[in-house]
């Protein structure tokens, strides 16, 4: 465990601009290389002077006094879990661009001033849509941040009580909730040219178990048997939230980001009962018109695989209990 000590950093309104523009810098470094990265710059400059949609629903109540187990999603990775008394948010995203300068397609669906707490606010990794500022700063911080191995020169003082920089299979434990940092294939960065010094620092996943309920936080990862047969092996896990998109269209997706067939593939190796999808339907992922089509392949693959009744895709806003 690598504890963050507080140091001075610049005020919030002096962040924003570096904010700015560190993803202009980001995307359009990765633009001359990357379609992918192109076509985001070019849909969000186009969508300037649009309206962004609100959610089809918001949670309304984060914290439920008789749920043992309950997940909500509130857009792209950002999701509310309940074990018992402790409340853990993931990758919050609430605000409706990234840098002021990439827009939602949707709101956020949760309003942060009605958590009632955080216990533990988890980061997967360093990437604008993944690690937000601005969103860290709405949530209660009185209980603690966790961030991969590299992510500390990248996390301004924010107020949390505590902050952890976690390298794979290391474990923090708070009043019996146990987070434990898990690997996943991804890629590193924030800023772009950063990624030549980080290498395979910069993003995990999260295993988080409290009492009889253990939780696995992918996070953005693409495929990879080895490490998620081992996370199989290591864990009996009840639900695993597991990202959908922007993978290809073929296979199990790209190295780097699985489509549904990927993520219904993690769902099997990690032995889960129940699987949430998410990181879809919020941020533009590519040509389609349909925010839902990775959902909807994923519940065509689902029930081709008789596994319907263990993926649970939630609209945005929605709640669940499942135990």
């Amino acid at each position: 465990m690598i504890p963050i000590h507080p140091h001075t950093h610049p005020p919030i309104q002096a962040r924003w601009k570096i904010i700015a523009a560190g993803v202009l810098l980001a995307l359009f470094a990765f633009a001359g290389c990357n379609s992918y990265i192109t076509r985001i710059v070019s849909q969000s400059l186009g969508r300037i002077g649009e309206t962004i949609p609100s959610p089809p629903h918001m949670i309304a109540t984060p914290y439920l006094p008789n749920a043992n187990l309950a997940v909500a999603w509130a857009g792209h990775a950002t999701m509310v879990i309940q074990i018992h008394d402790k409340i853990i948010v993931t990758d919050p995203l609430l605000t409706n661009t990234l840098g002021m300068v990439v827009k939602r397609y949707v709101k956020t669906a949760l309003d942060p001033s009605l958590l009632p707490k955080v216990d533990a606010t988890i980061v997967s990794h360093i990437h604008f849509d993944h690690f937000s500022y601005g969103s860290l700063d709405m949530l209660p911080k009185g209980g603690i941040l966790t961030i991969p191995l590299g992510a500390a020169d990248y996390t301004p003082d924010l107020g949390f009580r505590k902050v952890v920089e976690m390298k794979p299979w290391q474990m923090v434990e708070e009043d019996g909730l146990k987070i434990t940092a898990v690997p996943v294939q991804h890629f590193t960065g924030r800023y772009g040219f950063d990624a030549a010094w980080l290498g395979t620092l910069g993003y995990t996943g999260y295993i988080i178990q409290y009492k009889e309920f253990t939780v696995f936080f992918a996070g953005d990862t693409g495929y990879n048997p080895e490490m998620f047969k081992e996370i199989g092996r290591r864990y009996s896990i009840d639900l695993a939230l597991i990202p959908i998109a922007p993978g290809s269209s073929y296979g199990l997706g790209s190295y780097v980001h699985v489509n549904p067939r990927g993520a219904l593939e993690i769902f099997k190796d990690v032995h889960a009962k129940y699987m949430v999808p998410m990181h879809f339907g919020t941020l533009f992922y590519g040509p389609t018109t349909n925010p839902n089509e990775s959902l909807d392949l994923l519940r065509s693959v689902a029930a081709s695989e008789h596994l319907s009744d263990k993926v649970i895709g939630l609209e945005m806003g929605e709640q669940r209990v499942l135990f």
